[in-house]
């Protein structure tokens, strides 16, 4: 077993091998720019005997190539009855100790990429295809198949930001932003992912007891400010009456904001003939950020039009008996206090 490590004195890299393995964790093959509308290394058809590769710099295999001016490449003829594709590529290559852009010859299809590690390798920038009995490229003719790489996720201080680059990715206290070239976009937020906890019901003071055997599952998840929550029961057993309404708790360590009132949908399912029900729950902000403080059913006094509803709230004995294999499901969102 041999162990190699470098540069240090008396251990210097000292091959071009070497050198590519190492400058290849630096960044990976590709076109300098995060800007697919970028012209770096674009080719282009003119229908001459020509196609010119635009200025600019890549990454081939871990060596660095420059291309300060417009470069022209020859289009070899096609004597063939079909068209033909061919390819212009970046070529490193280690015994010519040189990176160069090369226009490279097809067929039906177009030819394969060299990609040898300790000789030549090769990326893509444009597909060309040339007509039968022809030795020009139109611009219609060109396919762009340049691979692009950029910065990587630039960590950024509130309040000093750098200017948005388009594409770029920057996070700011835990959240993501990418860069559109006038601003930065914000794109998510550190949170929480799919977890669930044990929802503790009460009504008033009086823990609500369902039963050993119950159902009782909270599931959620936090996406920046936004809670997405399940609360799903079914009871194995049938609690007491109580005289307060029934209240669940929110996940623990997520309260929910005072600047709204937070709503919910839940749906109630009777196994003992009681038939079902739908409505609305919400958090009361002046009496708890951490709960859940009702359930509510609308309902009228009478049939006509002119009649005002009302909504009440739901209590483990009304409008139903709450009892063993009953199902009740609360679901929805709410923004974090």
């Amino acid at each position: 077993m041999a162990e190699f490590s470098a540069p240090f004195d008396g251990s210097p890299i000292a091959t071009e091998l070497q050198w590519s393995r190492n400058a290849r964790q630096w960044g990976s093959d590709g076109v300098h720019t995060n800007d697919p509308a970028s012209t770096a290394l674009k080719v282009a058809g003119s229908g001459t005997t020509t196609v010119s590769v635009q200025p600019g710099m890549a990454f081939v295999n871990g060596f660095y190539y420059h291309l300060d001016a417009v470069k022209n490449l020859n289009v070899p003829a096609n004597a063939g009855g079909t068209a033909r594709v061919d390819l212009v590529v970046l070529r490193a290559d280690q015994a010519a100790n040189a990176v160069n852009a090369f226009y490279k010859t097809g067929g039906a299809t177009p030819p394969p990429l060299t990609q040898a590690e300790d000789g030549v390798w090769e990326i893509p920038l444009a597909q060309c295809t040339v007509a039968a009995a022809s030795t020009t490229v139109t611009a219609a003719n060109v396919a762009d198949r340049r691979y692009l790489t950029g910065r990587s996720v630039l960590p950024s201080i509130a309040g000093a930001r750098p200017p948005s680059l388009k594409n770029q990715l920057l996070v700011e206290d835990g959240s993501l932003y990418v860069g559109d070239g006038a601003t930065w976009r914000w794109i998510a937020s550190q949170g929480v992912s799919d977890s669930t906890y044990t929802p503790v019901w009460t009504a008033g003071d009086s823990t609500i007891n369902w039963g050993s055997g119950s159902q009782n599952i909270g599931r959620y998840q936090v996406s920046n400010k936004r809670v997405d929550l399940t609360i799903h029961l079914v009871p194995s057993g049938n609690p007491p009456a109580y005289d307060s309404p029934i209240e669940v708790s929110l996940p623990p360590g997520l309260p929910a904001t005072s600047a709204v009132r937070s709503l919910f949908k839940w749906n109630y399912t009777s196994d003992n003939g009681e038939g079902s029900a739908i409505g609305v729950a919400m958090v009361f902000p002046t009496e708890s950020l951490s709960k859940i403080a009702r359930l509510r059913y609308s309902m009228t006094q009478g049939t006509s039009s002119t009649v005002v509803p009302n909504s009440f709230s739901m209590f483990t004995n009304q409008p139903f008996n709450i009892r063993t294999n009953d199902v009740l499901t609360i679901d929805g969102s709410y923004w974090l206090a």
